[in-house]
């Protein structure tokens, strides 16, 4: 036997853990001080008999809702509340819980609570059910129960006419000649039948029979988490957001409505083979006491616990739970995470369509003679663009990199802050092959590790990001790289942190700390996008136009699929003259918080990375690209996306005549 004892008051709970201990030497005594922590332990748990829990707590989460959780997982668990505040108003929540107040309250008087809730006959399933399977109703039949509860019981049954499963809800006969719980009833039939979402199951008929009360409504697709959990599936971290993104669309739409409801429970959320989620219809009339959003998310967040696999999918679901959000805020939240999920696979899609190489790395001899074709062709038109006494070379130059002075002054950071950075420099564009490839160069009669930063991996021995030797060739002769034009005016990508790192220090420069890539970004009115606060369909490289099919051909938009030179002429300009800050290639920045560290990754709190700011040319536009804050796995992190510029507290030198 098991007793949950949830206590908020730091200075008793202790002695009155002892109390009950001491008085039931048959049971297993679990407690907790806080709502949330039994709702963890309440997901997890293999049996709970009894639960003494605090009906609202400091926090203003209420045990009402962790009855609601524990009775979804046990239903015949038996619940006493104690309370320090007047529950007048609140006997419809309280049900058929039992109250103590706490004044604070003796032994003798916990005791006498307990003792009834120790002999009181358990209602639960197994009890018979009021409509054997077999039994028709008007046009139904009833296949089977599927749970009680207080006041009706809900069976699967089949719709005759035209074999349709469904859900029938039963109003329990003992209160058909009791004109309030009827009223009550029926007023319920009224709220679910106005409520129409595709996540939600439907309402079909309300009904009365034989003098029985019924409503019937849709069986979602899929299988409830309630059965689920019963077998050893888990949600890796994308079924997982499917999934929780499904229900929290299903609840705001219902929510922001006025719609009350009672709390979830495994068996409402559905979830269908592609992991798509809905869920039971169970909203109700308005309640004298609104519910706490809040709170209901994270009961919600709690119950798949259970079902979500190790790793990163453990990780989101911990990190929503510690946002604290609202149906809204969850959504939102869900929403730039699947977009996140999006990216990568934009990333990996663009990765995977490199130009092919056999595993003993020999190119096939069509490739090459693809590769001299196009030299010859390029060559040629470099001549005839030169004049016909130049020789057939192509003569391809990088820019140098271009500081832009920053003044120091205020400016609004994120959504609400205002800081004040000092003045500093930053480049006006992202570093591009030809710049980098320099850097390589120089590296060559550089001491190994010259610019190295102190944490970089020992397993790390190369600046040189992958493939460097296909595309910078590309770059070189001004060919096409992954079908896209590419010279060494383009943004150099493939490189991790201790890439960019080493490149900005080999320049004498660093990287730009987030609060100086944003204000070079936004200027210091603080706008939404570069160039100001509307939005310009074209105006930067962004991924609306990317196609990543190997045949297809995007940039109808803003005239590129994957990244464009900096010597195009954009609108992507800030009121600084700082070029590319919402697309072409997202970019490192140092990363280092106040105290130089970079900050905890928002899913993995042990693990700490450096940010990567900016939209690229596989991202859809919004109005947070300059205020998006994205999380790498690691510093080790490279794709064809990113790539970094360079920052400098000194004004640069002048150049030499």
């Amino acid at each position: 036997m098991t007793l949950l004892f949830v206590d908020s008051n730091a200075a008793l709970r202790g002695t009155r853990t002892i109390w009950l201990r001491e008085s039931l030497p048959g049971f297993t005594i679990v407690d907790f001080s806080e709502a949330s922590e039994a709702a963890a332990w309440i997901a997890k748990a293999d049996a709970l008999d009894i639960l003494i829990t605090e009906a609202i707590f400091p926090s203003r989460e209420t045990g009402f809702t962790l009855r609601d959780a524990a009775r979804a997982r046990f239903p015949q668990v038996r619940v006493l509340f104690t309370t320090r505040y007047d529950l007048s108003g609140f006997e419809e929540q309280i049900a058929d819980g039992r109250v103590l107040k706490d004044g604070p309250y003796t032994l003798e008087k916990l005791l006498e609570r307990v003792r009834p809730l120790l002999t009181k006959p358990l209602e639960s399933d197994e009890t018979p059910p009021v409509m054997p399977p077999g039994t028709v109703l008007g046009n139904y039949q009833v296949l089977e129960r599927l749970y009680v509860e207080k006041e009706a019981e809900t069976y699967r049954a089949l719709q005759i006419a035209v074999q349709r499963p469904v859900g029938l809800v039963l109003l329990k006969p003992e209160y058909l000649k009791q004109p309030e719980v009827v009223a009550k009833f029926k007023e319920r039939e009224r709220v679910k039948a106005s409520l129409m979402h595709p996540r939600i199951a439907p309402l079909f008929e309300a009904g009365e029979a034989n003098g029985w009360l019924f409503y019937t409504r849709e069986l979602p697709r899929g299988r409830s988490l309630t059965e689920i959990e019963q077998t050893d599936e888990t949600l890796t971290e994308r079924r997982l957001a499917e999934v929780l993104h499904g229900v929290a669309e299903a609840m705001q739409f219902a929510t922001e409505r006025g719609y009350h409801h009672r709390s979830l429970a495994p068996r409402d959320i559905y979830i269908d083979a592609e992991h798509q989620a809905s869920i039971v219809n169970i909203f109700r009339p308005t309640a004298d006491e609104p519910r706490d959003a809040k709170a209901d998310v994270r009961a919600f967040l709690n119950l798949l616990r259970q079902v979500t696999a190790d790793g990163k999918a453990s990780g989101l679901l911990k990190s929503l739970a510690d946002a604290n959000h609202d149906w809204s805020g969850l959504l939102i939240a869900l929403d730039d995470v699947r977009d996140d999920m999006r990216e990568r696979s934009i990333i990996r899609k663009i990765e995977a369509e490199t130009l092919p190489v056999n595993v003993h790395g020999n190119k096939p001899w069509w490739l090459w003679m693809l590769v001299v074709i196009i030299l010859v062709v390029v060559a040629a038109l470099g001549a005839l663009m030169n004049g016909s006494n130049s020789p057939m070379t192509v003569k391809a130059t990088a820019l140098p990199i271009e500081l832009v002075r920053i003044p120091a002054g205020t400016f609004e950071y994120q959504k609400n802050e205002k800081i004040t950075p000092p003045e500093f420099w930053i480049s006006k564009h992202e570093v591009t092959i030809g710049q980098y490839a320099e850097f390589l160069q120089a590296l060559k009669v550089a001491a190994p590790g010259a610019f190295d930063h102190a944490l970089q991996p020992k397993t790390k021995t190369s600046h040189e990001p992958a493939k460097w030797s296909n595309y910078y060739a590309a770059a070189k002769a001004g060919t096409t790289f992954n079908g896209e034009s590419i010279t060494l005016n383009t943004p150099v990508s493939q490189v991790d942190w201790w890439d960019a790192y080493a490149f900005a220090k080999w320049k004498g420069q660093r990287l730009p700390t987030e609060k100086e890539w944003e204000k070079a970004a936004r200027g210091e009115k603080g706008f939404r996008y570069p160039w100001g606060n509307q939005p310009r369909n074209n105006a930067a490289n962004l991924g609306d136009d990317y196609n990543a099919t190997p045949k297809g051909r995007g940039g109808a938009i803003d005239g590129y699929n994957l990244w464009a030179p900096i010597t195009r002429i954009t609108q992507d300009v800030s009121p600084y003259g700082v070029c590319d800050m919402a697309g072409n290639v997202s970019e490192w920045t140092s990363g280092e918080s106040q105290d130089g560290e970079w900050p905890a990754h928002p899913d993995y709190i042990d693990i700490k990375v450096p940010v990567v700011r900016g939209g690229h040319f596989g991202l859809k536009s919004s109005d947070h690209l300059l205020t998006d804050r994205l999380f790498p796995e690691s510093a080790n992190e490279a794709t064809l996306a990113r790539g970094f510029r360079t920052a400098s507290s000194t004004a640069p030198a002048k150049p030499k005549p």
